[in-house]
């Protein structure tokens, strides 16, 4: 409980020095209390895709801690309302979920993109804080979670093609199933999801209340197959490094 309330405080001094006190009490009004819908979407890791064309070649890898200072660094030149957005990402990773990626320009290094991997090792982290936001994973499933494009690079695939890239390498980690949550308003990323091959499966209500959020999931479907046949190579973009250095957790 403690430790919960800290997170909560960190995160709320995070927004006031970065957003200032408008945005602070805007999202101070949307924790006392609101409502939102999303939808979930699977993909079945075993199955073959085709690959996903991107504009732009990057080199994707494990977020360093100087990645997360660039993106907090950020957050006030993306605009009012993701500024919000990138603070509650830098918060997520200072609460213990390192396994993030972050998509780099292979040409000049800018940041493009910035999203988590989590999987049923990350539990302890989800029992601290965020078990009414995130699912219960099972042990061969893998969520995405907090996926962001930077404003001056959307339009150009790079969400669907990390999303597809993602799975490969969830894949070689020999989980079956990967869910990523999107809210119902948000057409762009829902359309990228279903270009990396992802299918709705679910639909969340969200109910935030007195600075607590919980989510009513309703399961549903998911196969659970147990074929493997391996995806070929990407072009227009690589993963950065050896096996090893894709992943902690994920042991890849």
């Amino acid at each position: 409980m403690l430790r919960r309330a800290y997170r909560k405080m960190r995160f709320g001094a995070l927004l006031l020095k970065t957003g200032g006190l408008g945005l602070f009490f805007h999202q101070l009004r949307r924790q006392v209390y609101s409502r939102a819908s999303f939808i979930g979407l699977e993909r079945d890791l075993d199955v073959e895709r085709a690959s996903v064309a991107c504009r732009e070649s990057y080199l994707l890898r494990l977020a360093s801690e100087a990645d997360m200072e660039e993106v907090q660094g950020r957050a006030k030149r993306e605009g009012k309302a993701e500024t919000h957005e990138l603070i509650q990402r830098t918060w997520f990773y200072e609460s213990g979920f390192h396994d993030c990626y972050v998509a780099r320009s292979a040409e000049n290094g800018d940041l493009f993109h910035i999203c988590w991997l989590l999987s049923s090792r990350d539990d302890s982290v989800v029992n601290a804080g965020f078990r009414g936001r995130l699912p219960t994973l099972k042990p061969d499933e893998v969520l995405i979670e907090n996926a962001y494009t930077f404003e001056e690079f959307r339009g150009r695939r790079i969400y669907p093609s990390v999303l597809a890239d993602l799975a490969e390498v969830a894949r070689r980690a020999e989980f079956k199933r990967m869910l990523v949550y999107v809210r119902d308003d948000n057409v762009a990323s829902l359309k990228g999801c279903f270009r990396a091959s992802f299918r709705p499966f679910e639909q969340v209500h969200e109910l935030k209340l007195l600075l607590y959020t919980s989510r009513n999931h309703t399961r549903g479907g998911g196969s659970h197959p147990t074929s493997s046949s391996p995806l070929p190579p990407r072009r227009g973009h690589r993963i950065e490094g050896e096996a090893e250095e894709l992943g902690t957790k994920l042991e890849i």
